[in-house]
């Protein structure tokens, strides 16, 4: 047997028994309410970190979902803090994986495993949708959707995801201060991970994923051109200064493009006053939109 197949067979098991992915050391998602920590075994085939957070009102009943993607730090536990408090006062769920830099290098964590791989099962985004699939099974997740948020490293994942993937269950995505962006261009001097030139995307793909509702919030005094993560490659610093810059320009392209196509587009630039590179203040104005927690 293939470690792939026993991968599979590790996930049919648990999904067909009402459990999720968890490892046998570590407690089932959300076994309990508050803060744990578990394992998931995904199908790519990879064993990740999870950090999870069930708030009291969820004890009894089912509540929605936040899966929260890190950033470069690829510090998953202060993913889920930063939304223990919204989750406490507006009921709902957090999950939080970790990406780890042996498993997962930037290659397959911000830029998706999509680079010269055509087959999207193979790609890292249809982990979070696994993933999902494990929480459900736990039977304290309500509804057939999750909100997917991601802050630096984890806003280019999940901008990317919701690019090259908008059949995936994401209810509203939300990113805050990526490093730099995918433009929802087909065509252009940049191939992946600058442009969606390279990738199997269509005219239909983006018209299809310019449907789905997407927060991209930049703090507006993420102004530092010399950030230590700050990327600076070429194709990066084309997109702007900073990552402000680089925001305003992603969005001013995905107008263009909603245009060129003659559909509506479902994103909105979200401007926060006063925050600079932090996930932690990111989080709280995001949890202010997605859920009018304050």
């Amino acid at each position: 047997m293939t470690r792939l197949s026993r991968a599979l067979l590790v996930t049919a098991l648990a999904l067909g028994f009402g459990l999720s992915a968890a490892s046998a050391e570590t407690p089932a998602l959300f076994a309990q309410t508050g803060a744990a920590e578990s394992s998931y075994t995904d199908l790519l085939p990879a064993t990740i970190a999870v950090s999870s957070y069930a708030p009291p009102a969820c004890a009894a009943k089912p509540c929605p979902l936040l899966i929260a993607v890190h950033g470069m730090g690829r510090n998953a536990k202060g993913a889920r803090d930063a939304w223990k408090a919204a989750a406490d006062q507006a009921g709902f769920l957090v999950l939080a994986p970790r990406f780890d830099s042996d498993q997962f290098p930037s290659r397959l964590f911000q830029q998706g495993g999509v680079r010269g791989e055509p087959d999207k099962a193979k790609w890292t985004f249809g982990l979070i949708e696994r993933l999902f699939d494990a929480a459900r099974a736990s039977g304290r997740v309500s509804g057939d959707t999750y909100t997917l948020f991601g802050h630096s490293a984890g806003a280019q994942f999940v901008h990317r995801m919701l690019l090259l993937m908008p059949e995936a269950r994401i209810a509203t995505a939300a990113v805050g201060n990526a490093g730099y962006y995918t433009l929802p261009a087909l065509q252009g001097e940049r191939a992946y991970p600058y442009s969606l030139k390279g990738t199997p995307a269509t005219d239909a793909t983006l018209a299809r994923a310019f449907a789905k509702p997407m927060l991209v919030m930049l703090g507006d005094q993420d102004i530092d051109p010399n950030h230590h993560q700050l990327n600076k490659s070429r194709g990066a610093e084309e997109q702007g200064a900073t990552r402000f810059a680089r925001g305003q320009h992603f969005m001013a392209a995905a107008k263009d493009e909603a245009r060129r196509l003659g559909v509506p587009l479902h994103w909105r630039e979200i401007d926060v006053p006063g925050v600079a590179h932090q996930q932690s203040r990111m989080a709280k104005a995001a949890a202010a939109e997605l859920f009018g927690a304050r």
